[in-house]
Order: C-alpha cells, then sequence, then structure tokens
C-alpha cells in the first residue's frame, strides 16, 4: 500500500512525514521547503495474534513488539500544494502527479491556524483550516477532472462508434488513478450516469463522476497538526463538525518527531502510538525537552 502525506506548504507535513518513517527530509519554516517527493516507510500498529497463540511471533516484514505488530506501508511526502495546484500554481500539476500511485492520502493541515492559505507564517487563530480541507478536496477533484478531459471527446466518441464496453474502456482508461472497473460501475449507477453515453455527459457531469472516483480510490484521512496547542485542540472540535465524513485526527508531528529521535537514541523508552513513556531527563538535550513539554 502507498499512501500520499499532502497539504498545503509549512504546515508540518514533513516533520510529520519524518516523525512516521525517521526518514532523513529537509523540515524547515517557510514554504516549499519540500520540492521534490520523499519516500519512506511508516508502519500501522495493529493487535498481534502472538497472544492468542501464545508464542513470539517471527515477522517477515515489519516488527513486533508488546504484543503490537508493526506493519509496514510506504510514505510519499509531496510538496506543498496550494489553490490553484490544478492549474499549475506553485508547480502543482508536478506536484499532484506525484499522488498517482496512492492508494489513499494523509491531508496534514495546520490545526492552530497559524499559517495563510499559501503556507505562509500568520498569528495563530487568524486563519481558518477549515479552508485547507475545502481547498484540497477541489484542487484534488479539478486534478481529476482535467486528467479526463484530456482527449475526452475523441475517447468517448470513438467507444460509442465501436460500441465498447464502458465499464472496462473508462477503467483502462484511468487505471493510472487506481481506477477499477468496480469503482466505475458503482459511480455510474450512484450518480444516475449508466444511460446517457460519455460522449454527452455535460460538465458538472463530468465533475460529478471525477469527484466520486477520487474520493473512492483516494480515501482520505485529515491529520490535525500543532494540536499541543489550545487553540489547535479548539479548532479540531469545529472541524469534527464541519466535516463529518472525515476522520480527523489531531497530533502534534514536533512532538512525535522528539518522541521517535529520543526512543531511537536510547534516551527513553517509547513504542510508537503509545500514550506515556520512559524518560531520563539527564539523557535529553534542549530542544527534546521543549518538544516533550
Amino acid at each position: 500500500m502507498i499512501i500520499g502525506v499532502v497539504g498545503k506548504p509549512n504546515v508540518g507535513k514533513s516533520t510529520f512525514f519524518k516523525s512516521a518513517t525517521l526518514a532523513d527530509v529537509e523540515i524547515a519554516n517557510y514554504p516549499f521547503a519540500t520540492i521534490k517527493a520523499n519516500s519512506g516507510v511508516g508502519h500501522v500498529k495493529v493487535d498481534c495474534v502472538d497472544v492468542e497463540f501464545k508464542t513470539q511471533c517471527n515477522p517477515r516484514t515489519g516488527y513486533c513488539v508488546g504484543h503490537k505488530r508493526f506493519i509496514p506501508v510506504e510514505l510519499i511526502d509531496v510538496a506543498g500544494l496550494v489553490p490553484g495546484a490544478h492549474e499549475g500554481k506553485g508547480l502543482g500539476n508536478a506536484f499532484l502527479e506525484d499522488l498517482r500511485p496512492a492508494d489513499a492520502l494523509i491531508h496534514v493541515i495546520d490545526a492552530s491556524g497559524g499559517t495563510n492559505e499559501k503556507g505562509e507564517t500568520v498569528n495563530e487563530g487568524s486563519y481558518d483550516p477549515v479552508n485547507d480541507i475545502k481547498f484540497l478536496e477541489n484542487e484534488l477533484d479539478m486534478w481529476y477532472l482535467g486528467i479526463m478531459k484530456r482527449g475526452w471527446e475523441k475517447f468517448a466518441r470513438t467507444m460509442q462508434q465501436e460500441h465498447s464496453n464502458v465499464v472496462k474502456t473508462i477503467a483502462k482508461r484511468l487505471s493510472g488513478l487506481r481506477v477499477t472497473e468496480e469503482h466505475v460501475e458503482r459511480c455510474l449507477k450512484e450518480n444516475n450516469l449508466g444511460e446517457k453515453a460519455p460522449a454527452k455527459w455535460d460538465e458538472d457531469e463530468m465533475f460529478k463522476f471525477a469527484s466520486w472516483l477520487r474520493k473512492e480510490t483516494k480515501p482520505m484521512v485529515i491529520v490535525a497538526n500543532k494540536c499541543d496547542r489550545q487553540i489547535g485542540r479548539d479548532n479540531v472540535v469545529k472541524l469534527q463538525e464541519e466535516f463529518k465524513d472525515y476522520r480527523i485526527i489531531p497530533c502534534s508531528a514536533d512532538s512525535e518527531l522528539a518522541l521517535r529521535e529520543a526512543s531511537k537514541s536510547g534516551v527513553l523508552t517509547y513504542t510508537p502510538g503509545d500514550k506515556d513513556f520512559v524518560m531520563d531527563d539527564s539523557k535529553l538535550n534542549e530542544k527534546q525537552m521543549e518538544a516533550l513539554g
């Protein structure tokens, strides 16, 4: 599985990526610190069956700690996206193309409202993070629509003239976006497009088709970063009320990265995802102490 890490610039996206993978990436407090997509391996933590079978497991992939299995997944840290990315703003077209192989997306936002739509630093609370979710949804939808519309008239006309199977033909055309025949069949049915020839779809119908496919082929969770601030935690409540269809997960990427690196260097004992850790203050540097609160 491949998961794309997305969001506007300067929201802690690369910090989140590094905390999940411990990959060596540039982290900076300015927009577009990341230009080329980074890739690394993160892990999903699940209960291990070793307890049920009363034996210590020896996984071929990933690892097991304290009866918790850590399953490897590939993460792609895509450069920051800004409004108008699908039109090429901020090198957006190239950045969006990096998401093609992704099976799912993690959208990292600045829950504290301390960065504007361009990723520029502003006073915390002065920007509404609700806008970030709305703009990214639109950029992804328009990206899908743009891919669909490339040569669509000729494609749809040929498909109609040759009496091709609509489901199979469209699925093959969009397979690079992880679109399957099942996706196309369900999309046609749920959007009442099955009875109308694709060559006759209007702009609204094309957009509806593209948006539905985007949601199904690139399912997304929201990571509300900077929730070590009270305003970030307050905004999470607002976000959860506004976007009931999304799972919104509060986090502090800085804190998680400090824990992961401190654990790796042996100054504390921490299992990723746990609520607590064992710390030896004498072995922590000033930056780590600050991040850990």
